[in-house]
Order: structure tokens, then sequence, then C-alpha cells
């Protein structure tokens, strides 16, 4: 123990001579003391924490084995003996054979500067006010020396690791100082000579600069300014949880950290934030919480909940004084400012929510047996409001109860189990089945509800429709009673017309009274149900004619077989000929029900004409022309008067002229005939009829009956013209074509001519188409006809146009002639051998007098 302390005072002796030995060789104005060599002179002493260093290095002594940062104190109550100081440096290059005079000793010779883990800028001298200071940036920012009275360390220094520096003072020496957030300073020169020699004053004691414009200023904000601490942290981080009226209320906290620090707090669902600073409050979301910010928590009753808000960083980040140190040479500390996260800057609270709850039973029960039908049970907090309502309707089997009214009962729950009751009534449906009687389609369905105990009353309904039809009901008997605990349902049947119809048109064609008339009817028919329907072959309706009160002619159908065309027929015992009648056609014998038949469509009054049947007689010399006209058929349409249609014949006429015998003359007939609806049948001829005493039956034969001859004329042309429903037709008939022998003058036809009559004896000439008297015949008048020999058209009628020929003179004069100044020819006696003595007439040859004379 002697030794040690003997050593360990010779070791203090020793140190108290190296301290006085080195302290002349620092300045306070930065300038430095360097070796011929390049090196740098070492310092030793005590630094701000207590600890031995030399040269910068912190001195490691030995204690227990171990090493630790070495004291003036400690070498004296903790040391090994036979202790050895050594630097971070030699321990790092186990440099253990270094005794402690050799590594103090080692700072008095020059040496090169060791590798830095920083670097080191030194960018000159800052003058302002009388003051000198060092400029310089460590890894490239602003730094400043935190001890003038130490040498100043030239760029490429080895210095330490930079390290946080906590100090409030210095964290606002470089705040508000130049290059900080806060900078006060316009003036370079004035912000770094005044920044740097603050910091030394705190790091290090110094005193020089006080004289400075904005010195104080400085020193005042580094003193007094706000507080730049980022650390963070609740006031109460296990929050309690009470319960408040309807809710749960955790205890107030308070976020302790600078003002614009904050911190993001997340609550889930049915938690709420309240921010009691400002009023705001957050549910199942996150909130900004201010440093200085009271806040508490909320929940339901109902809500469980451990609530943690789990690990709470920092908003801002940090704005950290860092220093380094040198790693040999004696230099100045040198320090700077940043902003950085930190990752250890963290907080939490958290509270826990428990469920408070009582127990709600809710009954739902039949009025009449006090059965409870449905129960619900709840679980709801204390304190909290509660609200049950009655449901609609409950159904059992085929029973459905309803409530008896709709009124909610409601609450605030106590400390106390509740039973809630609600009543219901019994439920029954009516339900009315509206059908077509027809086609047993429903119609429409309703349902009714009623309760137990109710009257009810119903009817057929008088609004249902099928298209445009209203529904008849086919009974208007009520059903009505009381509702008991069955459903109950009612049917009631309609029906609408089967069919809509009605007469749209008739006509009535001109036929022979022996033959009857045709009758053809125009329907108008509209289904309203389906021919498939069995009505539809059941009802029965009767299309009908009547003439008066006498009903002609009838045909009963069924609503599926009323056709749109219907052809009935007047019976001939109910007709005369020429003869026109009115007619009522009508729909009748139906069941109104069954068939809708406007009014205006029953039934149309027609007239109706029987042939006529008439022989046209004319006189040719009296009249100019044949004509008649008669009916063929009569329509009449709904609403509209009535049409006739008609057929015309026309044949123009003129007189014989007046003939002698011999000659001959034509007789045509030219026939026109025109018909409305189209009708024509050509089964008629024409004959001229005339006394057997003027044919010259030479050989012309012509059938003679009652001294009267039937000369037949031949159609010898025809032309037809079709105009929609009309006809007309032209035709001519003439007299056969006659053929004139040569020299006899007989006649023959021209079939006897085709036939090679074998007595044509002389040449033929064309006689054209005439009728030739004989040549001696007599002279008078004969009465002709011409007639036709068939009846013509729908009315059957014939035509007979009588003429009167006037034969006032003879072909050749005779002897007996009794008109001799009006015959034609004078034939007298002549000579053969010399016929004529005073020359040949005009137009003779020798030929014709040889033949005289022969």
């Amino acid at each position: 123990m002697k030794n040690k302390l003997i050593k360990c005072g010779s070791l203090l002796l020793f140190l108290l001579i190296l301290v006085c030995t080195i302290q002349p060789f620092s300045y306070l104005n930065e300038n430095k003391i360097e070796s011929k060599d390049k090196g740098n002179i070492e310092t030793f002493g005590v630094n701000d924490e207590g600890y031995l260093e030399i040269g910068g290095e912190i001195l490691y002594m030995s204690v227990k084995g171990k090493r630790v940062p070495a004291t003036l104190k400690g070498l004296f109550k903790e040391g090994d003996e036979n202790q050895e100081l050594l630097t971070k440096s030699d321990l790092d290059s186990k440099r253990g054979s270094n005794d402690f005079i050799s590594t103090v000793v080692s700072f008095i010779k020059p040496q090169v500067a060791k590798a830095s883990s920083v670097k080191i800028e030194y960018k000159g001298i800052v003058s302002y006010g009388g003051n000198i200071v060092g400029d310089f940036r460590v890894n490239g920012k602003q730094a400043f020396c935190f001890q003038h009275s130490k040498p100043t360390p030239p760029t490429g220094a080895s210095y330490e690791k930079e390290i946080p520096y906590n100090n409030a003072k210095v964290q606002r020496a470089l705040y508000y100082g130049w290059g900080g957030e806060g900078n006060i300073f316009k003036n370079k020169a004035e912000g770094i000579v005044t920044t740097s020699l603050i910091l030394d004053r705190i790091y290090s004691g110094g005193s020089t600069g006080k004289s400075l414009p904005n010195y104080d200023k400085l020193w005042d904000l580094v003193v007094n300014g706000k507080d730049l601490d980022r650390g963070i942290s609740f006031s109460n981080r296990n929050l309690g949880v009470t319960v408040k009226g309807n809710k749960q209320v955790s205890q107030t906290t308070k976020l302790e950290t600078a003002s614009n620090n904050y911190v993001k707090v997340t609550v889930p669902s049915g938690i709420t934030i309240v921010n009691e600073s400002t009023g705001k409050k957050t549910t199942n979301g996150t909130m900004k919480i201010y440093g200085g910010e009271k806040l508490h928590l909320e929940a339901g009753l109902d809500k469980g909940y451990n609530y943690s808000t789990g690990t709470l960083k920092s908003g801002l980040k940090s704005f950290q004084p860092l220093i380094t140190k040198p790693s040999g040479g004696g230099y100045q500390v040198l320090g700077f400012g940043e902003w950085y996260t930190d990752p250890n800057n963290t907080t939490s609270f958290k509270a826990e929510f428990k469920v408070r709850e009582r127990k709600i039973t809710v009954q739902h029960i039949d009025r009449y047996t006090n059965k409870v039908l449905e129960k619900e049970e709840y679980k709801r907090t204390i304190g909290s409001k509660y609200s049950f309502h009655p449901k609609d309707s409950i159904k059992q089997g085929d029973n459905k109860f309803v409530p008896e009214n709709h009124k909610s009962q409601s609450g605030t729950l106590d400390n106390k189990d509740i039973t809630i009751k609600f009543y219901y009534n019994l439920q029954r449906e009516v339900t009315i089945k509206h059908i077509d009687h027809r086609d047993q389609r429903l119609i429409k369905q309703e349902k009714h509800i009623f309760i137990r105990g109710d009257k009810y009353s119903f009817g057929p309904r008088k609004d249902l429709k099928k298209g445009k039809y209203t529904y008849r009901p086919l009974s208007e008997k009520k059903k009505e009673g009381t509702i008991g605990t069955k459903n109950l349902t009612f049917t009631f049947y309609y029906d609408v017309p089967l069919i809509k119809a009605g007469l749209d048109r008739v006509r009535i064609y001109t036929d022979q009274a022996s033959k009857g008339l045709p009758v053809k009817v125009n329907l108008v028919k509209e289904n309203v149900y389906p021919d498939t329907v069995n009505d539809m072959t059941k009802e029965k309706i009767t299309l009908s004619i009547y003439d008066g009160k006498t009903k002609v002619a009838s045909k009963e159908y069924t609503a599926k077989d009323l056709p749109k065309n219907a052809n009935l027929k007047i019976p001939s015992k109910y007709l005369e000929t020429n003869e026109k009648r009115a007619y009522i056609v009508k729909l009748e014998s139906f069941d109104k029900n069954a068939f809708d038949i406007p009014k205006d469509r029953l039934s149309i009054e027609i007239d109706g004409y029987t042939s006529s049947e008439k022989t046209i007689k004319v006189d040719a010399a009296k009249s100019k022309e044949l004509k008649y006209k008669g009916v063929v058929m009569t329509e009449r349409e709904v609403g509209k008067d009535m049409k006739l249609f008609n057929e015309s014949l026309n044949i123009p006429l003129k007189s014989l002229s007046k003939m002698r015998t011999g000659y001959g003359f034509e007789m045509p007939v030219n026939f026109s005939y025109s018909n409305d609806i189209g009708t024509w049948s050509e089964d008629f001829g024409v004959d001229m009829l005339v006394p057997a005493e003027i044919v010259d039956n030479s050989y012309m034969e012509y059938p003679v009956q009652k001294k009267i001859a039937t000369v037949s004329l031949e159609k010898t042309s025809s032309a037809k013209t079709k105009y929609d429903e009309s006809v007309s037709i032209k035709s001519l008939y003439e007299l056969q074509h006659i053929n004139v022998e040569k020299r006899t003058g007989h006649l023959f036809s021209d079939e006897q001519v085709k036939n090679k009559d074998k007595r044509i004896k002389f040449d033929l000439v064309n006689g054209n188409r005439k009728f030739y008297l004989p040549i001696w015949g007599h002279v008078g008048e004969y009465p002709l006809k011409v007639e036709s020999n068939g009846p013509i058209g729908v009315n059957q009628v014939k035509f007979v146009i009588n003429h009167e020929l006037n034969v006032f003179a003879h072909m050749i004069a005779h002897m007996d002639s009794e008109t001799l100044k009006d015959d034609a020819i004078l034939i007298k006696p002549v000579n053969s051998d010399d016929p004529f003595p005073k020359g040949l007439p005009e137009g003779w040859t020798e030929s014709d007098v040889n033949w005289i004379k022969k």
C-alpha cells in the first residue's frame, strides 16, 4: 500500500509538472504550433467530463484488469498497481509495451496526423470586431471551435467520429447562431465569430467577444430561448377508466414535449380520442397530439378493449449538437448541429375498457291464450337507452300473429334486468278470386287482412276489364260473415261477350223468280275469346231475311262458326217475276251477353229484284233506238244509302228504204250491252222473220213455218271491255253472205259454194250480206221482224224490231206491170239478125251481139 501511494504521488507530481510545462504552448488566437517535420505538439490535461486526455484522446486506466476512462481520483482510489495509462488507439493496436511516460511525453515531439474518420476542412480565419476564430467544415457542414485555448486543426486532421453532445445551451447556440434554423445574423463574419465565442464560453468557459453587437442577444437566447428538446413522454402512461353517464372515460394525460412537436395516436372502431385542449374528437382514426396538449379516451359501455397506442415516435426530427474530438495533436474540439430522427425517442400509453351490461328480455304474447309466441334476450350496457318495437308479424305454422299496436317501449337501463311484453292477435287472410267464367282465367286476386272477430262483406267488382270490355258479374250476391280461426277464400265469376260482330254489307242479286234470289251478307267479326273456349260452340246466333214480317230465309251459326261472308237465298215460293220487294236482313236469336252486336249493325233494309223477263218491242220506222235498263244487284252498307247495279241494252234503228223486186237489202244489228257487276251470258241469237212469199228460194233454203221464213243473222264482230266489276259488250249481227250466179241470178250461200253445189253453172259475183227479193215478186207492203231467239242478260229480256218493207216496183217491166213507169228494166223484141240497126249501145261489144244472134 505504501508503494502504491508513493507511486501515485510521484505520478501526480509528474502530471502537474507536465501540465505546467505544456500550458504555455496553447494560444487563444487559434495560432498553430507546428514541428519542423510538420507534426503537431500534443497536449495533456483533464477534459470537461473529468477524464484525463492526451492530444485530445481519453486515457484509459486499469481497474481490476479492465480498462476504464482514467480520472485523477480513480487513479488514487481504484487503479491497479503498476498502472499504465493507454489511449484507445494504443489499446486497439495492442501497444501494451508503451509505458505511461512514453505516452505522456510523446506529445512534445512532432508527429504526423493520423487518418481521420471524419472529414475536417479548415477554411481559414474569420475576423470581426477585433476577434479572430477559425472557419471549419466537418463532413461538409459548418462547424465551430469549442476550445479556443487549443491549437487549430489543419484540413485533413485526424478526428474521431462525431458523437451527440446533449447540452441545451449548445443546442440553442447552434440553432440561433450562424447557419442554424433560427439564425439571428445577417453578416456572415459577425455570425461565425459570435457563435464560435459563445460556444467556447459554454464548453470551455471562455470570456472573449462580449462586446460584439449581437453577443448579448445570442447569449440571452442560449439561456432563455425556447426549449429545442424533442424528447417525448406522456405524463400518465397507464390510464385508468371509469363510467361517466352512458360511456367509459379514461384519465387525462399530457404530451410533454416542445409545443410544435407531436405524435400520431390511432384508435380503433368504438374508441374515441378526445383532445381536451382543442375539443377535437376522432373515432376509428388517427389524431395529431402536439406538445402540451391534454387528451383522454372514451368508449361505449358495451366496449371491451385492452387499448395500447403502441410505440409512438416524435413527429419532428431532433436538432442535435454533435462534437468531434481530435485523434491526436491536442487540437480543438469541433462542434456542429444537425436534424435527425432519434429511433429511441418514443413513448406510449394504454387504457383498458370493460363491457358493462344487463339483460333485457322481450316477450311476444298471444292476447287470447297468453302464450309466449317468441322471446328474445339482449345484453345492454348500464345507463344506455333502449327502445324496442313489436314485430310486424309472427308466423307459427299457418297462423300469423300481428301486434295490437306498433307502440315502442323505451327507457334507460339501470342496474337491474328487465322484461318487456308485446301483445299480438291472430291474423286471418281473406282471398277474393275474380274468375272469367268462360275460360276459367284468374282475372284478379285480392288478399285482405283481418283480425279474428272482425266482420267482413265482399261483393263482385264492377271495374274489371278485358280489353275494352268491362266484366259482367254472373251474380250480385255478397259474401258476408265474421272472421274465425281459418283463412277464407271467396270466388266471383264474370264474363264478357264471346265475339263482337255485326252486319257490314248486304247484296241481293237479281235472278229469275223461279230460281230464287241469291243474297250475300258481309259481316264484321272480332273474337274476344279464342275459338277453343267451350262457349264458342255453345252460344248460337241466327242470320235471317224478312219480307215484312215473314221470315223468308235464315241460317243458324255458333259464335265460333259465324262467318265474315255468308250466302243465303230467298226461295222462289216467295217470289214473282218482274217484282221489287223490300227486305230486312238481321241478326237475331242470340244472347246479348255472349254476342256484342252494335245497334246499327243488327239489321239492314234493302230491296230485291226478280228478273223482268220482258220482250222489248220497237218499230224501226218510229224509233231511232231500242233501249232497256234493268237492276242486276242491290247493295247496302251499314250507315249508307242503297246502291243499284244495272244492266243495259241498246240497238240503233233504221227503217228500210223502199225497193224493187229482185234487189237486196242489208239488215245490220249493232248490239250494245253493259252490266255493272260483270255478269254476261251470250246464249241467244238474232233472226229476221220475213213472209215466205218474198223469199227467193231458188236454191237458198230457209225454214218456213206458217208462211213465215226465218233468216238467221250471223255475229260478224264482238268486243268485250271490263272495268273494275263492270263489263261492256259490243256485237254486230248481219245477214248471211250471198253469192249471185251470173246470167241466171240464182243465189247461193258460202256453204254451198264451199261444198261446190252442182247447181252452180256460171260464174258467181259477190252479193254481199243482203236479203234479195224474187225478181218476179209482187209489189206491195211486207212486214218484217228482227228478234232475239233467246233471253238476254240477268233480266232474261228479248227484243223484237218491226220493219215495214215497201216493194214499189219491178226490176224488169213486163206486160202486166202496174208500176211500169217505176220498173227498172224494160225488155223489147229485137231482130236477131240485126239487133242493133242503129249501132251498138255504149258498152256493148261484138261478142254481145253474137250471143244475141245465137
